[in-house]
């Protein structure tokens, strides 16, 4: 748990924050930039990700191995816990399997994997209704500068036309920002909502109250009614939701697939994660903003391809060797079948 709120603590809001805006500078559009990010996140984690899937093929191969000698444990000393266990310690041993590093590698990886997702996912948000607020208040600055102290009441058609005019070439200049393909803000979900900030959110955020709310609850309607409805127009199509979902079903199901020995089917762990994590990434794209979806989409396929090309790299690798070769390399064991028995 420590090691956990350790990497928390690293991988935080302001360290997030200030990478997105380093990549920010150099790739100007928010959505493109999310995509280089993710692909050199993922990159970077490469040498992790190949050890995790080192190990976690091994023991598949080994598990599959040892199976029948496990039935056979089980069903000896299947009332007797104490014995069990002593035995199964003593088979873990015999294939030279240390389940205790097994699952430190594991736990790390995963302990990593989800301080990275949950960290990130939190900053994203934060970073994203900063932006949202920012890009607002840019457009507000420009109509208060071209109201000079006035009413919006008290313009004329002409006036009003002029604003609009200035308002325009100034959201020109924040879409080329945070518009992506179909996407009009990538500060907000691939949904039907708008694509700016709700003046209630704008007001609460800067804690505008009185005359000053008024005015400025003026300047919102005039600054969204010059942008051609764009207010009211949905910001996404659902799109990225879709795919975030079938990209990540997909990518559980070639993992179970790859770690599963032919000829044997998934296990209830392997079945239930690929029903969690879908339905749990339906969740993160509702309530995140494009970007995060953008990150999860990206994220889920380069695991995919990594893990597929890691395990072809290990099979051809394997290819030809016997089972003591794999499983032990250079150690002198016995191992035993019940098809037939051999030493190394």
């Amino acid at each position: 748990m420590e090691m956990l709120n350790s990497m928390g603590m690293l991988l935080s809001f302001d360290l997030w924050a200030w990478i997105l805006n380093g990549f920010s500078k150099w790739i100007i559009n928010y959505g493109w930039m999310i995509i280089v990010f993710t692909i050199i996140l993922k990159l970077v984690m490469i040498p992790l990700d190949i050890y995790q899937r080192k190990s976690t093929q091994k023991q598949a191969k080994v598990s599959a191995i040892m199976q029948p000698e496990m039935q056979e444990l089980q069903k000896k000393y299947g009332n007797n816990r104490e014995k069990l266990n002593q035995e199964q310690a003593k088979l873990y041993k015999k294939y030279n399997i240390n389940m205790g590093g097994m699952c430190l590698s594991m736990l790390l990886t995963m302990g990593l994997s989800l301080v990275i997702f949950f960290s990130l996912f939190s900053s994203l948000r934060k970073v994203g209704n900063e932006k949202l607020y920012d890009s607002y208040k840019v457009l507000d600055k420009v109509c208060i500068e071209q109201l000079a102290n006035r009413d919006v009441d008290t313009l004329t058609d002409i006036e009003k036309n002029q604003i609009e005019v200035e308002v325009k070439a100034e959201f020109a200049k924040l879409k080329k920002q945070n518009s992506w393909l179909w996407v009009k803000n990538v500060w907000k979900s691939d949904t039907a909502t708008s694509q700016f900030v709700s003046f209630k959110d704008y007001a609460n955020h800067y804690k505008l109250k009185g005359e000053a709310k008024d005015n400025a609850e003026d300047r919102y309607e005039l600054i969204t009614e010059a942008i051609d409805g764009e207010k009211t127009n949905a910001n996404g199509c659902y799109v990225l939701i879709i795919l975030a979902v079938a990209v990540s079903f997909g990518t559980q199901l070639l993992s179970s697939k790859l770690l599963t020995p032919k000829g044997q089917k998934l296990n209830t762990m392997n079945k239930v994660m690929m029903a969690i994590i879908p339905l749990s990434m339906v969740y993160f794209a509702f309530t995140s903003n494009v970007v995060f979806t953008l990150y999860i989409i990206i994220n889920s396929l380069m695991s995919a391809i990594i893990s597929t090309g890691i395990t072809l790299i290990m099979n051809q690798k394997d290819k030809g060797k016997s089972v003591e070769e794999i499983v032990y390399k250079n150690k002198n064991v016995e191992v035993v079948e019940y098809s037939r028995n051999y030493k190394k």
